[in-house]
């Protein structure tokens, strides 16, 4: 088959033939298959970008068709105050054509743009000479594709899917450098007002590592499910440590929050700082912060960082995590996750 999006996008189907033509598999005594199986979120990272371009239609429309039970996105805001889905503060030279149709050399913020100058750039392909795109080869390059909004997602989601499909939104700020976007504040004042508006606010999770802009959403409405973003760098030792005894290394993304006022532990502060899930990066949870984190009544749902693990998918630590009973998996590939799912004998998301 010559067409790797039709190739994923069969995956799961064949998975789910193999569960029926060996129905007896989830006791043939493999350790990684639990005795009582829960629920495993598939989450669709930045649509599919496995298979077609981040954060767009084109890449909803694909995770979509693969399966998932949430649609995964980065928001940033215009110069005009526009909520745009895009997952860098500055655009990147990776994926982003001129009307020229040559690739970006300056990184412009998002923020100095408006929502029609941010229109008039193409996303839908991939520089072959970068680093990144060396994790996505089978990516489908495509011409006329723009950053879309938020509301756009938003609507071209719900109509598929006739409301059946969650939103994990993620808020890109950078504290390090608050001159660059708008203050957590207004960004979300301005999430807020669409979540209302576009009437998800039961069917999102609102994410960050920026743990102030979530601070700022509860307090507009503390129903609202937020999910806090941690990586291996926030473990003691790593360069942004929250365990660091300089406070203003550790509260640097926590908004000044230290986990040595948490019993020196990320689940806990998380649960005091009014958190519903903790999504840690797959290499960094390990099984004693998954269980404590379930103890706390957290969702756990844990993301990959290709740059950092060398891989878009690890089956390997997958397995692992299936096995010790996660939440939930942010993934690029969500085909290649239904498939091992579905051999567990998983319920399976709906395709659209």
């Amino acid at each position: 088959m010559n067409n790797p999006k039709a190739l994923h996008i069969l995956l799961p189907v064949l998975g789910s033939l193999l569960l029926f033509l060996n129905p007896g598999c989830r006791k043939c005594g493999d350790p990684e298959v639990p005795d009582t199986l829960g629920k495993v979120e598939v989450y669709a990272h930045r649509g599919a970008r496995s298979y077609a371009p981040e954060n767009t239609i084109p890449g909803y429309e694909t995770g979509l068709a693969i399966g998932t039970h949430w649609v995964d996105m980065d928001i940033v805001m215009s110069k005009d105050g526009e909520v745009v889905v895009s997952h860098d503060i500055k655009l990147n030279p990776a994926i982003v054509r001129g009307t020229d149709g040559k690739f970006i050399t300056e990184r412009l913020l998002a923020k100095s743009l408006t929502l029609a100058e941010l229109k008039k750039y193409d996303v839908g392909r991939m520089d072959t000479t970068s680093a990144y795109s060396k994790f996505f080869p089978a990516q489908v390059g495509m011409d006329g594709v723009h950053m879309p909004t938020l509301r756009e997602v938003i609507r071209y989601v719900n109509d598929k899917t006739n409301k059946q499909v969650g939103f994990q939104i993620e808020f890109k700020t950078d504290p390090e450098h608050p001159d660059w976007t708008f203050t957590p504040a207004e960004f979300a004042a301005e999430l807020y007002k669409i979540l209302k508006e576009e009437h998800i606010e039961r069917n999102c999770e609102i994410q960050s590592f920026d743990w102030r802009c979530l601070f700022e959403l509860q307090k507009l409405n503390p129903q609202i499910k937020t999910a806090y973003l941690t990586e291996w760098d926030n473990e003691p030792g790593t360069p942004y440590s929250f365990f660091d005894p300089d406070p203003a290394i550790a509260g640097l993304w926590t908004g000044g929050a230290l986990v040595k006022d948490h019993n020196n532990s990320i689940p806990q502060m998380i649960k005091d700082l009014g958190g519903a899930c903790w999504e840690p990066e797959d290499v960094e949870l390990t099984k004693a912060t998954l269980d404590e984190a379930h103890q706390l009544g957290l969702k756990v749902v844990v993301w990959t960082w290709p740059e950092h693990s060398g891989t878009t998918f690890d089956t390997d630590l997958v397995s692992k995590l299936i096995s010790w009973g996660v939440d939930g998996i942010i993934t690029d590939d969500p085909g290649m996750l239904i498939s091992m799912l579905a051999v567990r004998g998983y319920v399976l998301p709906e395709r659209w």
